[in-house]
């Protein structure tokens, strides 16, 4: 029940927020008002799936939401710092209440899902059980972290166009671009630090496994290599993160378009 209820809660704030609008008829209002719905939407169904995405994590290895509170604390101090800092480089940030609900939803959205991934981060340094177990955990946190980050990212993208489609003066460039490369930072700060966890252990694993430096023969040498290749292979060690980020495209995606509404002629939106 935690999914519709989730979305029926983000949705209902979504729609006092657009209903609430002084500019209905202002031009592509509409394109606001759907975009603002959409995130909504999104960030309740991603806090459900990142509360289910935790229970897969601590069904792997147990853990409590009280051992992560020194590293969540510290992205939220981050993501503080840099809000305060948006607000002193651009000062039309500052204006309309409805721009920063909508982000605000979007962070609640997205919190079951960042803290699973400092929970992975957690796991991943320090696995445990013998080497099929390990392997195993490996590749079900890198599965784990893979599907987070495609879900956290949408929202990053979805509040971005919202942000972009909203009344000047929230609409104009400078904000979308400070706004866009907040939200993908934040993410991949939470992204990339378990993910080059999962590496250095799966790196850890395979030199434990398919030790190279201790044979003596080329064809031991060459058994060896090859076995330790595929391993690799299965805890994609070879895949780097931003190899990732760009594969992904969740998160560079709004900061290129960010980057690019900058160079292009201001607009008035609605909202």
């Amino acid at each position: 029940m935690l999914r519709p209820v989730a979305i029926v809660t983000a949705l209902a704030l979504g729609l006092a927020i657009v209903l609430t609008s002084a500019n209905k008829v202002a031009p592509r209002w509409e394109v606001w008002a759907s975009l603002a719905l959409a995130l909504t939407v999104a960030s309740g169904s991603v806090f459900a799936y990142g509360v289910q995405r935790w229970k897969d994590l601590t069904a792997l290895r147990s853990m409590r939401v009280r051992e992560l509170l020194r590293p969540l604390g510290a992205l939220l101090l981050l993501a503080l710092l840099l809000l305060v800092l948006a607000l002193v480089l651009s000062p039309s940030a500052r204006a309309g209440w409805r721009g920063w609900g909508l982000s605000t939803i979007a962070c609640v959205g997205a919190l079951p899902a960042t803290v699973t991934m400092l929970g992975i981060l957690r796991s991943a340094e320090a696995p445990e059980g013998g080497p099929g177990t390990r392997v195993a955990t490996l590749v079900a946190f890198r599965r784990l972290l893979r599907r987070l980050l495609g879900a956290v990212g949408s929202l990053v993208a979805l509040a971005t166009l919202a942000l972009g489609a909203s009344p000047a003066p929230l609409s104009s460039p400078g904000v979308v671009l400070i706004f866009g490369g907040t939200g993908s930072l934040l993410v991949a700060l939470a992204y990339v630090p378990a993910r080059a966890a999962l590496r250095e252990a799966a790196t850890r694993l395979c030199d434990e496994l398919l030790p190279i430096g201790d044979a003596h023969d080329a064809a031991t040498v060459l058994s060896r290599a090859e076995e330790r290749a595929k391993l690799e292979q299965v805890l994609e060690i070879d895949h780097n993160v931003m190899t990732d980020l760009q594969t992904g495209l969740v998160i560079v995606g709004p900061l290129l378009s960010s980057a690019a509404a900058a160079f292009l002629p201001g607009s008035t939106g609605a909202g």
